[in-house]
């Protein structure tokens, strides 16, 4: 197993745009950068919401996304700019998935609903450098599911002994994931 820590992804990116009904790939060609759980500089603050950022390459194509949004989900909310293109879209969380939000706040994802976790990919395939097709627990399987191999990746890598009780992903550290957009100009 190979667990890229890629510091640039945030957790909310990771285990809450599912939740909103989005992926990452569908989001990229209008320039998504990455889902968070609040804004610094905007008002009102919402709570139990996701925010995402995007700097889109087209502004017409990014509207009509936009618009596509307004009727695909009563979720959306508002959407606004910040200066040098960036845009922000702003969901409500959906009251079904509301427990599963907390338990990402406090960084509980074994602790995830069975609906929440089916939300996510169980398996990664692909071919390996010889052309030889291979099947794997995804990254969400071992850190929902607690593995052995990530548990082990955890202690091999941190140097320590996991408790039974640890989970196998960090909690999401709030000032990651809360926007600053100086952090962009």
């Amino acid at each position: 197993m190979s667990i890229k820590d890629d510091i640039k992804v945030t957790d909310s990116t990771r285990f809450l745009l599912r939740g909103i009904e989005l992926l990452k790939p569908e989001l990229i060609p209008y320039g998504f950068i990455n889902a968070f759980v609040d804004d610094k500089d905007h008002d009102p603050h919402y709570e139990d919401c996701v925010y995402v950022l995007f700097k889109p390459p087209s502004l017409v194509e990014f509207e009509f996304f936009v618009e596509s949004e307004k009727i695909r989900t009563h979720l959306f909310i508002e959407d606004y700019d910040y200066p040098n293109g960036y845009v922000v879209m702003v969901y409500k969380f959906p009251s079904k998935y509301m427990e599963d939000y907390r338990k990402f706040l406090v960084g509980k994802y074994s602790k995830f609903s069975k609906v929440y976790k089916d939300l996510f990919p169980t398996e990664k395939s692909g071919l390996t450098s010889k052309n030889i097709p291979y099947k794997e627990p995804s990254f969400y399987a071992h850190i929902f599911n607690k593995s052995d191999k990530m548990r082990d990746y955890w202690e091999n890598r941190l140097g320590v002994e996991l408790d039974a009780d640890s989970e196998y992903w960090s909690s999401p550290t709030l000032s990651r994931e809360t926007i600053n957009i100086k952090d962009y100009e």
